[in-house]
Formats: structure tokens, C-alpha cells, sequence
């Protein structure tokens, strides 16, 4: 039976927040921008264009504090205006040596930022030798084909495309996916996701028979958590610009993952026997929303679930949630609290995969500033 272990990397005051972006090299440098500490003030206001990066690579060490670095823009004459401002509920992804952030809110009136600032910026480092990061806006050559302003949305980087799906506009949610061509620097927009509109969705790149690319979502906030029906996993088919509801098989004990949002949802590789037709991993996120809104904290869940895919049949059976127990350890401090408004990604390392989970919200209404590495043995 798979168990899931957390083990706790950080634990730094200066780098607590929610409703950031993390996203990890290949490498296995976690980078963290942008989020807020205050209910809709963006952090890292004073330092405009800075990054955070730690290497999971290092020794574990018994400092929880430190093992962080801020890189600061490197800027020239010509760049002065090629840095982004302070944002939070963006998405940031990574595609081969260089990172890609899109979308986000500006300030206390939670608007999302314009068309200019909202765009493609790509921002690159030295893993070797981050003494600073270099950002660059990146213009669409349709810019009118790309995706309005928002907050709150998913992004997934696969196949040479970033994929920008949902979130929050002015007023509303939204359902509309949309494909940026990074070498062509062109908008492509797609098929609409089935009903409801939602913010705080995920996605997860995937792959299924003879390599067909696919694109899976799960949860989202639409007024209430989502899906209405506990388990419920939307299909986005690449190739044929089609989605597909389904309904996985329940774990045999526990059912179907609950409804929420704000979560985590990654890919998840592993090179055990056990493992091999696991796909995604899901956790934690929010369960209730806060009678305050945004200034307030809902409750949370804690728990891990595996979406697993039997190879053996079409597209759209074979699908399966297990629920995935937690090891209790002594000597690492307790396992991390039930939180939402999160910020994770996965790193595969020689076909293994480690989920790692920064920040988020706490029931306190507190800003986490653990950083927690997820690892399915």
C-alpha cells in the first residue's frame, strides 16, 4: 500500500505568504514569487521583480531558516521598464531553462492588472550562480486572441505551450482555455471547459496511449466548492480541442475526493510496480469558504489522494482515486496543517516524483512560511 511522507524543509518568517506562484527547475530549485501576507496587498512590494529560490538538492538541514535566496532584477538602461509589479493570484510554470509568469491582482481593490502588465513575462537565472534573475516581457504577436485579465486561474506548460484556463476577470468567473505558442509568441484560444466558471482550479499535463497529450482539471470555487459530485475529473484532449467528463472509480474504504479549491494537483511519476499507473496527486486546499471573503480563512483539508489510469482501456475509463495514508514520523516537527491558497509543483528526479508545497492559508488565517516536501514510498 503506497504512504505518503512529508518532510519539512524551511520554516523562514520572511518568506510566508499565500496566493503565490512556486514552480520547480529540473534541476530541483523551488522558485517563489509574488503573494500576499495581507488580505490583497501584494508582497514583496520593496523589492520589485525579486525571486526566491531554494535548492532541494541541499542537505536537510537542522536550520529550518535557512537555505533561501532572493534574487533582485538585473536591469540596464533598456530594461528598467522590464520588470513586473508586485502581484498576487498569478501562475507561474517552467518550460525547459526559463520560467513564465501570466496574470495576477495589482492591489487592495483586487482588480486584475492591464493588458500589458497581465502579459507573458519570462524570467531566467543562473542555477549555478544566482546572483540576480533577468526578466523580459514577452509581446503576443495577437495579442487580441489571448486571454483577458484575471486572477486565480491554472497554467500548465506542455508540449511547447503554456495553457492559461478559468479564473477570476473584473466581475465573474470564467471557463475559456487558452493556448500561448512560446516560439511563435502566439495566442491560440480553445474549446471552453464544461460549467460551472470557476477560480482556484488546477490543471495536470499528462499523457496517455501512444502519447496523446491530455490536460486534467479537478475543483474550483464557483460561489461554492467544486465538483458537485464528490471525485468528478474534467479531460481536456489536446489533439481533438475536446473536453470529456468523467467519473473515477472510489476508493473501495474512503470514496472520492471531496469538493475545493485553491489546492494542490500535480503530476506524480514513480518507478514502483505499485505505482505504475499513477498519474496525479491531489491535497490539501480549501473545503469552506470564509463568510469574510477574501479577508478570512475558510476551513481546509489535509488529506493526499492518488488519481490512477488502468493503460489497458480507452480514454475515458480506467480512471481511479485511492486515498493515501500519511507515515507519522518523530523528529520532524508534526506534519503539515490543513491549508488552501497554496502554491506546489512536482520534481521528478530519476522517474520519481517529490511534490513540493509552499506557504498558503491557515484556519488562523495566518500565511504559512513552511516549505514541505511530499514524497509517495
Amino acid at each position: 500500500m503506497p504512504l505518503a511522507h512529508w518532510y519539512l524543509r524551511s520554516k523562514a518568517a520572511w518568506i510566508a505568504r499565500s496566493s503565490h506562484c512556486v514552480s520547480v527547475t529540473k534541476s530541483g530549485v523551488v522558485a517563489v514569487y509574488g503573494g500576499e501576507l495581507k488580505p490583497r496587498t501584494p508582497i514583496d512590494d520593496t523589492l520589485k521583480g525579486s525571486m526566491h529560490i531554494f535548492d532541494l538538492r541541499q542537505e536537510n538541514a537542522a536550520d529550518k531558516s535557512s537555505g533561501w535566496k532572493t534574487l533582485s532584477p538585473i536591469r540596464t538602461a533598456q530594461q528598467l521598464s522590464e520588470v513586473p509589479e508586485p502581484r498576487v493570484g498569478a501562475t507561474m510554470v517552467v518550460d525547459g531553462g526559463s520560467l513564465y509568469m501570466w496574470g495576477g491582482r495589482g492591489g487592495v481593490d483586487m482588480a486584475p492588472l492591464g493588458p500589458e502588465e497581465i502579459g507573458m513575462w519570462k524570467a531566467v537565472f543562473d542555477e549555478g550562480d544566482p546572483s540576480g534573475i533577468t526578466w523580459k516581457r514577452i509581446k503576443a504577436v495577437n495579442p487580441e486572441e489571448g486571454p483577458e485579465p484575471r486572477s486565480y486561474h491554472a497554467s500548465i506548460a506542455q508540449g511547447g505551450r503554456i495553457y492559461v484556463h478559468a479564473g477570476c476577470p473584473t466581475s465573474g468567473r470564467l471557463g475559456t482555455l487558452h493556448a500561448f505558442n512560446i516560439d511563435q509568441c502566439r495566442w491560440q484560444s480553445l474549446a471552453t471547459a464544461p460549467d460551472p466558471a470557476r477560480g482556484g482550479t488546477s490543471l495536470v499535463a499528462a499523457s496517455l496511449e501512444a502519447s496523446a497529450p491530455i490536460l486534467l482539471r479537478f475543483g474550483g470555487f464557483s460561489g461554492y466548492e467544486l465538483p458537485s459530485t464528490p471525485g468528478v475529473l474534467d479531460i481536456y484532449f489536446v489533439n481533438e480541442d475536446k473536453w470529456t467528463v468523467v467519473q473515477p472509480e472510489a476508493d473501495v474504504v474512503h470514496g472520492s475526493p471531496a469538493s475545493r479549491s485553491v489546492h494542490g494537483f500535480s503530476r506524480f511519476r514513480s518507478r514502483s510496480p505499485a505505482l505504475s499507473n499513477a498519474v496525479a496527486l491531489l491535497f490539501h486546499g480549501e473545503r469552506d469558504a470564509s463568510s469574510l471573503g477574501h479577508a478570512g480563512a475558510g476551513t481546509f483539508w489535509d488529506d493526499i489522494w492518488l488519481l490512477t489510469k488502468d493503460k489497458a482501456v480507452d480514454s475515458t475509463r480506467g480512471w481511479a482515486w485511492k486515498k493515501v495514508d500519511v507515515a507519522e514520523r518523530s523528529g520532524e516537527g508534526n506534519l503539515p496543517e490543513s491549508r488552501g491558497w497554496i502554491a506546489s509543483d512536482e520534481w521528478a528526479e530519476n522517474g520519481e516524483s517529490r511534490i513540493v508545497m509552499q506557504g498558503g492559508l491557515l484556519s488562523s488565517n495566518e500565511r504559512s512560511d513552511e516549505l514541505w516536501e511530499l514524497r509517495i514510498e
